[in-house]
């Protein structure tokens, strides 16, 4: 009897099993049936495809080749890395410091990230907003700061600093707040690059 038992547990789950399974069928055809307008409509619409023509193609190439130009002239390069010890955050040298200490010490764990003897910390301002701290970690003081809506490109071993940098999938005829910038880093302060037409 223990064996004939055994087998009816199973065998009462199978229904139960195979309901379950019909119930999820009805349940994803649940919008053509509910609404059927909807789901004809969702049916007939086309993929939209990414925005690309030639004036943004051409802006884009533009500040690629600019930015690339900067990278590649050794105008900026750095003859010198700080290897000394790493000051702390001075919360008195800058009037934003003490309100994002936290995240700021927390960044110059990374050590010098950009022109040989600085940190750069960049916090999030919101929707494509950033700013962008510079340390000098023989000092701890904070520098200089910068605001961008599409990130920063930087190195430890030089004084380039590209705000923005070029992306094909940003739309540069309508986003002007998107367009790269290449700036300097000199005597503690951001100096912008001019860039050529």
């Amino acid at each position: 009897m223990k064996i004939r038992s055994t087998f009816r547990l199973p065998l009462l789950l199978l229904p139960l099993g195979l309901l379950g399974c019909q119930q999820n069928t009805e349940q994803e055809e649940g919008l053509a049936s509910t609404h059927p307008q909807l789901a004809e409509g969702l049916a007939n619409d086309t993929l939209t495809v990414p925005y690309n023509d030639s004036t943004n193609a051409k802006l884009y190439n533009r500040y690629r080749i600019t930015t690339e130009q900067y990278r590649s002239s050794g105008n900026y390069s750095v003859g010198n890395m700080y290897r000394g010890k790493l000051a702390p955050l001075d919360e008195d040298s800058h009037t934003d410091a003490r309100t994002y200490r936290t995240i700021l010490k927390q960044g110059m764990e990374q050590g010098v990230n950009f022109a040989g003897k600085y940190t750069v910390v960049s916090i999030g301002c919101g929707t494509s907003c950033q700013q962008h701290f510079v340390i000098d970690r023989q000092s701890g003081k904070v520098l200089d700061k910068i605001q961008g809506s599409m990130g920063a490109s930087f190195s430890a071993d030089s004084r380039l600093f590209i705000l923005n940098p070029p992306d094909e999938a940003v739309n540069y005829s309508e986003c002007k707040q998107c367009e790269p910038e290449a700036y300097t880093f000199e005597a503690g302060k951001f100096r912008k690059l001019e860039q050529e037409q």
